[in-house]
């Protein structure tokens, strides 16, 4: 039963962060749409932030195992790695878009909480190797800095979302997804040598 509460905790601040920051969202607001009350988030969480790092937590692991299957999906420049690697993109930015306010919210906790920067640190490192490993099986005679390409990836990826605008439509939103999808894919599929 305990368990129990602790997810529906869990679940009801991630539902939450689907449409709010985490700045926006009160235990209240948890524990109301979780159901429990406010004495048994506490005996779970000490605040918000710790559900919050939690989730986080979740997503980077999940984004981890997707980036490991997309390596072992590639194998070298070719149709097929064209094909993986751009439902990868596709299906990452669907779901890092899940929350708009995830980035903000990221940045906003690592100054208060060093542990958490470090931790954050230590996922972006991760995911820099796991691409960098991605661009030398696309390109592996190339000459160019796969560091500073896993680093351009990564940001683009992570940076996709247009916070100080809207789209006017799905129309336009599938267009802009399509092109941050072929912007990233022109720079791992490129076979142009750095200058």
């Amino acid at each position: 039963m305990k368990k129990d509460n602790r997810n529906k905790l869990i679940e009801a601040t991630d539902k939450l962060l689907v449409t709010r920051s985490l700045s926006s969202i009160t235990t209240k607001d948890i524990t109301k749409e979780s159901g429990v009350s406010v004495g048994v988030f506490y005996n779970y969480f000490e605040s918000k932030e710790d559900i919050f790092k939690i989730l986080v937590s979740r997503f980077f692991e999940y984004s981890l195992e997707q980036m490991e299957c997309l390596k072992k999906n590639i194998t070298g420049n070719n149709i097929r790695s064209e094909i993986k690697f751009k439902e990868f993109l596709i299906s990452g930015i669907d779901k890092n878009w899940e929350n708009q306010f995830l980035n903000s919210d990221i940045l906003l906790l690592s100054r208060k909480d060093s542990e958490f920067k470090l931790q954050m640190y230590d996922i972006n490192l991760k995911l820099e190797n796991i691409i960098r490993e991605v661009l030398v099986l696309i390109q592996p005679n190339s000459e160019i800095n796969f560091d500073v390409e896993a680093k351009i990836v990564l940001n683009i990826i992570q940076n996709a979302y247009p916070v100080f605008s809207d789209f006017d439509s799905e129309v336009q939103k599938e267009e802009y997804i399509e092109k941050i999808v072929r912007i990233v894919y022109s720079i791992c599929f490129s076979t142009i040598s750095k200058e």
